[in-house]
């Protein structure tokens, strides 16, 4: 009761705080006040002093406000606040890097601008305010929490974050994102184009990195991936396979045979290998560069095919990775190659 009283306190002098008009002392009066209490314990202290050192402007020093207010005898430890009151353990955390532990307030600022913690890649959602489809905050029309309605009576405050759980989740993914190369451009567009739903934000992530593992480095590259992903989750082994079970069956791929399915993927790769080409030199070059490559000689190896395509950008100068169309056509083998069977002529092996 006494700390969700001190918070109401502190809520109530966050303005006065953030224009340097009130100190700790003011607090510690104020909470003597209403409480008729003489001493604060040590996480009341910590509450009061984390609140002056994330809101508090740069030139209000921090005073041992508290001495008068300690019991008799207590032994006060020193603070882990550092010169200049900046809590850099609370600070690494926030922006999610390594500090020196030395920085000032405007280097911290500069990093938090420059992208570099993960604070302002978070969705946030606020006491007393409820999020619409479109991301716009409004209030709770019947609030029921002491902290929804004491806020909801108040312009919305974007420093108190509700979904602290949310918050650490989206930090571990941050993190982890990191750990894989990811550089913050690429994580904060995930991050904004999810609009704050941690689970569509991991997909978008997966497939970012799914890109990154197949080398699909042109946006023809990623379309074709998604429609390869795409049909991974909606057809089963029997369409991937081809499905035997009839007297008129399909081949792999929904196609009439293995020779269609091998020929219809050559055409798939050689009209987009051709887009990449058009953006990239233009129609009537690309054209040139690709025109003596003989589909037919290559209809049922797509490997072949994909070689020989290689052979052709390579001789002409340009620099175009096929990596991507040789790992795009490894994974559709797998997919299309038939299962070894159990049994020989209807028994048993």
């Amino acid at each position: 009761m006494a700390s969700k009283l001190l918070l109401r306190i502190l809520t109530a002098a966050r303005p006065g705080i953030q224009a340097g008009k009130l100190k700790m002392q003011d607090i510690v009066s104020e909470y003597f006040k209403q409480t008729g209490g003489k001493t604060i314990d040590p996480g009341e202290r910590a509450i009061i002093e984390n609140e002056f050192i994330e809101f508090a402007p740069s030139n209000v020093t921090t005073p041992d406000a508290f001495k008068g207010f300690l019991n008799e005898g207590e032994i006060v430890n020193k603070p882990s606040v550092r010169p200049g009151k900046i809590n850099y353990a609370a600070m690494e955390e926030k922006l999610g890097t390594k500090l020196r532990g030395d920085e000032t307030f405007d280097e911290l600022l500069e990093i938090e601008k420059g992208g570099q913690g993960i604070g302002s890649m978070i969705p946030k959602e606020f006491r007393g305010y409820n999020r619409g489809p479109g991301g716009e905050f409004t209030k709770i029309p019947s609030p029921v929490h002491m902290d929804d309605i004491i806020a909801s009576e108040k312009p919305i405050d974007k420093s108190i974050i509700k979904n602290w759980a949310q918050r650490d989740d989206y930090a571990k993914f941050i993190r982890k994102m990191r750990g894989k190369d990811f550089e913050n451009k690429d994580i904060r567009k995930i991050v904004t184009g999810s609009g704050g739903d941690i689970a569509e934000g991991k997909r978008s992530a997966t497939s970012v990195a799914r890109a990154a593992e197949m080398v699909a480095d042109t946006t023809k590259k990623q379309e074709v991936l998604s429609e390869l992903d795409e049909m991974k989750l909606d057809k089963g082994p029997r369409w991937w396979k081809g499905d035997d079970r009839y007297k008129y069956s399909e081949g792999p791929m929904g196609r009439d045979d293995f020779g269609d399915m091998t020929s219809r993927l050559n055409d798939k790769i050689y009209y987009s290998v051709m887009d990449d080409l058009d953006a990239l030199v233009g129609e009537e070059k690309s054209y040139e560069i690709l025109k003596f490559v003989d589909q037919k000689n290559y209809r049922t190896d797509p490997d072949a095919f994909i070689q020989a395509l290689k052979q052709e950008i390579e001789s002409s100068a340009i620099k175009y990775d096929m990596t991507f169309w040789e790992n795009y056509v490894d994974e559709i083998m797998q997919l299309t190659t038939a299962d070894v069977p159990m049994f020989r002529t209807g028994g048993l092996v």
